[in-house]
């Protein structure tokens, strides 16, 4: 029973959710089957039943002489009754959805074809001011708004086909101008998630995909009309760049405030992921800009403050550990510790031995030169690479500062795994920045303190290789040992 679909969906039903379907399987007008008068009974069973609590199981054999008092039980039976089952608690959570008050346009847009198929044109026509006056007054103007929009001019261009008196421009320039208006945000909503994979993962352009990444050429007039198409213009523009400086993301941080009326929460949440994500992209070239690190820290107090980070109320791994570390790189520490400690809860995919709670505060311990129990902090493996990468990295700095023996080894098994295993998990650019960090380690080790000269000459290239991980901390390491004999 646990593996079933229908129980499946049980788990995710709140109470209230419970109690309604009852009531909803007992309407009368929904298609009958021969198992119909067992659909509810088995519903009763299942909704009741602790599903979570692993000790009270419920078999298909136990279910069955509940549901057939007095019958034989007989293979493929009980599992009739739940596929029926499963299509009474889908349809009631169909029309919950379909019901919801956001959902007004498509419900009167639905309503109002209803009517216009029964020959009631005064009545059809009454519901189309409404639909009109619906998306005069909506708030925010989302993707689904702009199709909501062409969906309504286009059934005014057919109602006024319908009864062409061979005069006006039948609604065609506005029908086209919403097509166009929704052809344009979704395809830049989409080439901007693209773009920002393709800087991110390890992914083959087709030709075709060339083509539509360079400039769209959005009409003026549009960018005039949606702050929505003119945001999401802006952010192609500056993921298209190789790289962006700070008055870059001042404008279309400056942008978001101007708009920021105009947009839903989810419209600014989406934006401002965008924000901090073109952020982290500068830093990752470059990590001793200073001034993009202290606008990603201020980016990610307010957002944390106005609920953006936060998914159904949990926080994803890369952005837990991400938040505290630009907290600690703008000398923030305290802030980072009470971050680390408040949020700890609400890690997406945490597991038992709390592992991306422990690298984080790993990250904190090194900051703050508590080396030893930075160690021992850190996880031995991880499922998800970038975490993987980061402890590891993590592990031979603290070495290196505790000048342990174990370094050299270390060293060596970080080489050998980016040798072996990365070419499957990395895209080039980031096993690359690994790659770099490990090679200027080696190189950082061979170092004698006090060799001022060939301290410089490591300098000079850790400032070279802009593209290399950790490379903050190995400038910094560069230049004090390069201070050793002032």
């Amino acid at each position: 029973m646990e593996q079933s679909q229908l129980v499946e969906l049980i788990q995710t039903l709140s109470p209230k959710e419970k109690e309604h379907i009852l009531h909803f399987a007992a309407l009368p007008f929904f298609p009958r089957s021969k198992m119909k008068s067992y659909v509810k009974p088995l519903l009763v069973i299942c909704l009741k039943h602790p599903w979570h609590d692993t000790d009270q199981k419920l078999g298909k054999a136990e279910v069955s002489a509940l549901l057939f008092t007095g019958q034989a039980f007989v293979e493929g039976k009980l599992e009739k009754v739940m596929v029926e089952a499963h299509k009474v608690i889908r349809d009631f959570l169909l029309a919950q959805n379909y019901f919801r008050e956001e959902n007004e346009f498509r419900q009167v847009f639905d309503f109002a074809e209803i009517i216009r198929l029964r020959g009631l044109d005064t009545r059809y026509r009454h519901l189309l001011t409404q639909l009109k006056k619906i998306i005069a007054d909506t708030q925010g103007h989302s993707t689904l708004f702009f199709h909501d929009q062409f969906l309504l001019e286009y059934i005014i261009h057919n109602e006024e086909s319908l009864h062409n008196q061979v005069r006006g421009d039948l609604n065609i320039p506005n029908t086209l101008d919403a097509l166009e208006m929704h052809l344009h945000l979704n395809r830049l909503a989409l080439l901007n998630v693209y773009l920002l994979q393709q800087k991110a993962a390890n992914i083959n352009v087709p030709d075709s995909m060339k083509v539509r990444l360079e400039d769209p050429n959005v009409p003026e007039r549009f960018l005039e009309q949606s702050p929505t198409l003119k945001i999401n213009y802006a952010i192609f523009k500056l993921l298209a760049k190789e790289s962006n400086e700070k008055k870059d993301i001042q404008l279309l941080f400056d942008l978001l405030l101007k708009y920021e009326k105009n947009l839903t929460a989810s419209q600014l949440r989406d934006f401002y992921t965008y924000l901090r994500n073109i952020c982290v992209l500068v830093l990752i070239a470059d990590p001793e800009a200073a001034e993009i690190n202290n606008l990603l820290y201020e980016l990610y107090k307010n957002n944390l403050e106005r609920g953006y980070l936060h998914y159904e109320g949990k926080l994803q791994p890369n952005l837990y550990l991400a938040i505290s570390e630009s907290a600690a790189r703008s000398n923030n520490q305290e802030w980072a510790l009470s971050f680390i400690e408040k949020y700890k809860n609400d890690i997406i995919g945490e597991n038992e031995t709390r592992d991306i709670y422990r690298l984080n505060l790993a990250y904190y311990l090194f900051g703050v030169g508590r080396f030893s129990e930075c160690l021992d902090n850190i996880p031995a493996t991880s499922l998800n690479v970038s975490n993987l990468l980061a402890g590891k990295r993590l592990e031979l700095k603290a070495l290196y500062e505790l000048q342990s023996d174990l370094l050299p080894y270390k060293l060596d098994a970080f080489k050998m795994f980016l040798s072996r295993t990365s070419h499957k998990l990395l895209p080039p650019a980031r096993r690359q920045m690994n790659v770099e960090f490990n090679n200027l380690f080696y190189q950082l080790m061979s170092l004698i303190p006090g060799d001022q000269k060939h301290a410089l000459r490591f300098l000079e290239r850790v400032e070279k290789r802009k593209q290399t991980a950790e490379r903050y901390w190995l400038l910094a390491k560069a230049k004090q040992l390069a201070k050793k004999t002032d």
